[in-house]
């Protein structure tokens, strides 16, 4: 037992410290340890109780029986304790490197103070133990049967201290908020005593109950009823077989919960088999990227993310609705966000931002309403020129590396109506921009001048491409910027400031100098979102600017974004947009199936490797705390272990006396055929009884304490941790505990003729 107790404390103990953890996760397999050594610390006292008799016989006596006593357990505890370190070390070694980044140191200063805290315990218990033996009757001590005893006034308080303890744990578990004291985390195991304690409360009851009722039913029974009531050598370890049970229905159940969680949050986090960082890139010139390497748009999808956790009304994310059906398909179907990606195709509106290629502008201009120019004498003898016909036309852009820019071109506009052409040189969209807006102003060389200005722009080519064919409009904030100043504040401004006609595009300036800020035309409606968790929605562009929101669905859970957040399109939301934000996070996302050399030429593209949905998945685990289900679950195995210990410890101590009943049967005449079937009906009963125990407990647990164990260190926006109880966690402890209890048991039940005849009674009383 001091092997098993100290072996798992220092495995949970030093893999909690490397994993950054609380070391209080070995909390229910201390108590556990306390709840059996005191067990056996008894019956190795009981069973010495022979030797006691004999050496007070002999006069021994004071120190002297008491060293006679204490050294061979002081022996077995020390060395239990050493081999248990040496054990924990290896288990430490082995656990840290399967389920952390690398292996941890084997043995720390927890591990050595908890090691000889346990020995310490157990050589106090083992020595009380030893003083009750010692003041027993001498005509106990040497007596050769073994009779049962009624429970002391101390065990009954202690079994009743641990059912008002599990009461505590779970009433403090609904109060934790993520932060759980030592009694929550003993809650599992004091909820599992306590299931085991009641269960044997009920089959002792049942069994004294039904006893006088099976003497009319057949021999059998009334002996199963008999032993069940009376004798404790599998009823009394069922509490710990049950409560370590429970312990591992909980461990499971959150092993569980953790899994599916990892599994559901990797699935926002990736839509698709895996993803890579195309950050550099920009929003656009990732979806360049998957538009240049897959075409026919089956197998790359564009994505950006903007986390926001500590803002939350701003967290968003961008998707390429138009690929999302072909490239995530039926990804969400088993996910709470399959609703949300069923709709995200309806957040295509065809818009796409103006795309070019080309290293030269071209500007062809003509006057529709020149100012004339007039020259007067100002107040210091110096010419003052008004008027004027002077454009000055800038181009803005996002280049594919994600950087904003801008070109500009002065014109003269002739008042005779002559088209006037410049060009210059831009070498920063060879190889591509995004045209985010035109600004269009007067030149009046520092001269304030209210005359009307009305222009209209006959060619604006960048490259092959005609940018007139795309419709503009004004930005209404900079009119408004040149109306509120106080020269002009009563100025009118024209009934249509730009119109988009057949033969160009027809401006009128504002006065001042001015600029009018004209963006590619949206399509006049806002930018359709998906909202989850906000009550407010408002609709960013790229660049983080707020648009014209419109709402078409609400959602619990979304893909990127979670349970917090906008989700819109990609496209529409870079029409007219600054630069990608730079807190985006911006990937490219690849479907199962997509060929390798497609893969080859974006991570080549990118400078950068992919990432699978398994390898985020584990990332998930590290950074939410998934190794405190790790932790719980070698808990868990190390209170299994001490509750198998326990059995069988329990099961060998009373062999001899089972034989030496069946034998007494037999002198009364009663068949081994009898024995056997009275032995069958207890293991019966007693498998029942785990079984319905351990499930019970197992979901009492679950339901009261799983939600106020640490088990992940769920973010803002994260998905919800599912803790409601399933089947199977609970199914499997409770049928492992039932095999335990009938193997051991059928063990110990087993009745041979030659072990069991009635010459070993004679033989005995030799």
């Amino acid at each position: 037992m001091t092997v098993v107790v100290v072996g798992g404390a220092v495995t949970v103990l030093q893999f909690a410290e490397a994993a950054g953890t609380s070391p209080w996760l070995a909390a229910p397999l201390l108590l556990l340890g306390a709840v059996a050594v005191p067990s056996i610390g008894a019956e190795l006292a009981v069973a010495r109780r022979e030797e006691i008799g004999l050496a007070r016989l002999r006069g021994i006596h004071g120190a002297r029986l008491w060293r006679f006593l204490l050294v061979e357990p002081l022996l077995a505890i020390a060395l239990g304790a050493v081999l248990g370190l040496a054990l924990g070390a290896a288990g430490t070694l082995f656990a840290t490197a399967t389920w952390l980044d690398e292996a941890a140191p084997a043995i720390g200063r927890p591990a050595l103070l908890a090691t000889a805290a346990i020995a310490a315990a157990g050589l106090v218990i083992v020595g009380l133990s030893a003083g009750a033996a010692l003041r027993e009757p001498l005509a106990v001590q040497v007596s050769a049967r073994r009779r049962p005893r009624r429970a002391t006034t101390l065990a009954v308080f202690l079994s009743v201290l641990v059912l008002v303890g599990a009461g505590v744990a779970a009433y403090r578990s609904r109060q934790s908020d993520g932060a759980p004291d030592l009694v929550v985390l003993l809650g599992p195991a004091l909820v599992g005593l306590a299931l085991g304690q009641v269960a044997i409360w009920v089959v002792r009851l049942a069994a004294r109950g039904l006893t006088p009722a099976t003497e009319r039913r057949g021999l059998g029974a009334f002996l199963a009823a008999r032993r069940l009531a009376r004798a404790d050598d599998l009823v009394t370890p069922i509490r710990l077989v049950v409560a370590a049970a429970v312990v591992g229905s909980l461990a499971l159940s959150g092993a569980v919960a953790v899994s599916g969680w990892t599994d559901e949050q990797a699935a926002v986090e990736v839509p698709g088999a895996r993803t890579i960082d195309a950050s550099e890139l920009g929003a656009m010139g990732a979806v360049d990227l998957t538009e240049s390497a897959d075409p026919e748009g089956r197998h790359l999808l564009a994505a950006a993310i903007v986390r926001n956790e500590t803002r939350l009304p701003e967290r968003r994310a961008y998707v390429d609705a138009a690929r999302w059906d072909a490239v995530v398909g039926d990804f969400y179907d088993d996910t709470p966000a399959r609703a949300a990606s069923d709709a995200v195709a309806r957040l295509d509106t065809g818009l796409a931002p103006v795309q070019v290629a080309g290293d030269r502008l071209t500007v062809t201009v003509s006057g529709l309403e020149v100012p004339p120019v007039r020259t007067f004498r100002g107040p210091d003898g110096e010419d003052v020129r008004v008027g004027g016909g002077i454009a000055e036309l800038t181009l803005s852009y996002v280049t594919t590396r994600n950087v904003s820019g801008a070109v500009a071109v002065r014109s003269e506009v002739p008042q005779d109506g002559r088209a006037v052409t410049r060009s210059v040189r831009l070498r920063d969209c060879a190889r591509g921009c995004s045209i985010t807006g035109l600004d269009v102003a007067r030149d009046t060389r520092g001269v304030i001048d209210g005359s009307d200005f009305v222009v209209l722009l006959d060619q604006l080519d960048l490259g092959d491409k005609d940018l007139l064919a795309q419709s503009w409009v004004p930005d209404r904030a900079s009119v408004e910027a040149a109306t509120n100043t106080n020269f002009f504040r009563n100025w009118e401004p024209p009934a249509v400031l730009v119109v988009n006609r057949a033969d160009g595009l027809q401006v009128a300036l504002l006065p001042g100098g001015a600029a009018l800020r004209l963006a590619p035309d949206r399509g006049g409606s806002g930018i359709p979102v998906l909202v989850a968790g906000q009550d407010a929605p408002q609709a960013l562009d790229l660049g983080g600017d707020d648009r014209t929101t419109e709402v078409l669905g609400v959602a619990r859970s979304m893909p990127l974004v979670g349970t917090v957040g906008t989700l819109a399109d990609i496209r529409t939301s870079a029409v007219g947009s600054d630069p990608t934000v730079p807190s985006a996070e911006v990937q490219i996302v690849a479907a199962p199936g997509t060929p390798a050399s497609v893969l080859d030429e974006v991570a080549a593209a990118t400078g950068t490797e992919w990432r699978t949905r398994q390898a985020v998945r584990e990332s998930l685990g590290e950074r939410f705390g998934g190794a405190q289900s790790v932790a719980y679950a070698l808990t868990a195995l190390a209170c299994a272990l001490v509750a198998l210990l326990a059995l069988g410890a329990g099961v060998a101590r009373h062999r001899r006396d089972y034989r030496r009943d069946v034998a007494s049967l037999r002198v009364l005449g009663i068949s081994t055929g009898t024995v056997r079937r009275a032995g069958r009906a207890e293991l019966v009963s007693l498998t029942t009884l785990v079984l319905a125990g351990v499930v019970a407990g197992g979901w009492l647990a679950v339901t009261l304490l799983l939600d106020g164990l640490p088990l992940l260190s769920i973010p803002v926006a994260g998905l919800a941790l599912d803790t409601a109880p399933h089947a199977w966690p609970l199914a499997i402890p409770a049928l492992v505990s039932a095999a335990a209890v009938v193997v051991v048991g059928g063990r110990a039940r087993a009745v041979r003729s030659a072990a069991t005849r009635p010459s070993l009674l004679r033989e005995e009383e030799r």
